[in-house]
């Protein structure tokens, strides 16, 4: 057996999710799915992160051990045959042995979407968030510097019972553990962008996401951006760890996986 390294990029709109999830379609049970009827045995595949419900991905990295032999080549149109257009299997290459998506990984890479516009943009409607009062850039950027560095994102984020993957962005498993878990995390990049015709991007760069915390983070910036509260908020709730003091949850059809970084590449394409 040898460990396949997987590149994916997929709409999330219609999955629940990338885990495994009983009696619901997720990426993880789709990609699973087409590897056990090709080889006809179960497949475990591991992602770099686990994103939530309708969340999307264009550098999501997955690995899985396969047998030695296999042509990756005709494996990659296979699965893309089986699973597309909704997952494409972009890469795939062999990887070392010790090589895991998820543990190996030292960041993650996601990138928000907020068409910013009176009316909606029906060909962004499920890739962006349409947020009509308009918003200010300068505000944004001052809200940025208080999360980057390492902090305690409690108020960010939905706390877990027990963290079982240093990404969670997406749904926790284990409800039944009652371990408490630190929420800190360290932030290497954050900042906005107006791309222009309305769009902004917000990309954020951390070694790991707690549950929810992006799409928190961004629901605050949005009020912050259209002057609902002032930048100085998300150091204020930073430092309280009060989770009901953020905003709401952005909407997931913004949020999407652009990239994962390891010690001897960032697999991007």
């Amino acid at each position: 057996m040898r460990r396949a390294r997987f590149v994916v990029a997929y709409n999330g709109a219609k999955f629940h999710g990338f885990a495994i999830n009983p009696g619901v379609e997720t990426i993880a049970g789709t990609l699973g799915g087409a590897l056990q009827q090709i080889f006809q045995r179960a497949v475990p595949v591991v992602s770099a992160g686990r994103t939530d419900t309708g969340v999307h991905a264009r550098g999501q990295v997955v690995s899985c051990d396969l047998r030695d032999d296999v042509d990756l080549i005709l494996l990659q149109k296979q699965l893309n045959s089986m699973c597309g257009p909704e997952i494409i299997i972009r890469h795939a290459s062999w990887a070392s042995n010790d090589f895991h998506a998820r543990f190996s990984a030292i960041w993650r890479h996601y990138q928000y979407m907020i068409y910013n516009a009176e009316y909606p943009d029906p060909f962004l409607v499920d890739t962006s968030w349409h947020v009509i009062a308009p918003l200010n850039l300068r505000a944004l950027h001052m809200a940025c510097d208080p999360i980057i560095g390492t902090h305690d994102f409690s108020a960010f984020c939905r706390r877990p019972k027990q963290d079982l993957e240093p990404d969670l962005e997406g749904p926790e498993t284990n409800e039944s553990e009652i371990r408490e878990v630190s929420l800190k995390r360290y932030v290497m990049q954050a900042a906005w962008r107006n791309k222009g015709d309305g769009i902004f991007a917000f990309d954020i760069r951390a070694n790991a996401f707690c549950h929810q915390m992006v799409r928190s983070l961004v629901g605050t910036f949005v009020e912050i951006g259209v002057g609902k509260r002032p930048s100085s908020d998300m150091m204020t709730l930073i430092r309280s760890g009060d989770r009901a003091e953020a905003s709401q949850l952005a909407p997931p059809q913004g949020l999407c996986l652009v990239e994962v970084g390891y010690p001897d590449a960032v697999i991007t394409l």
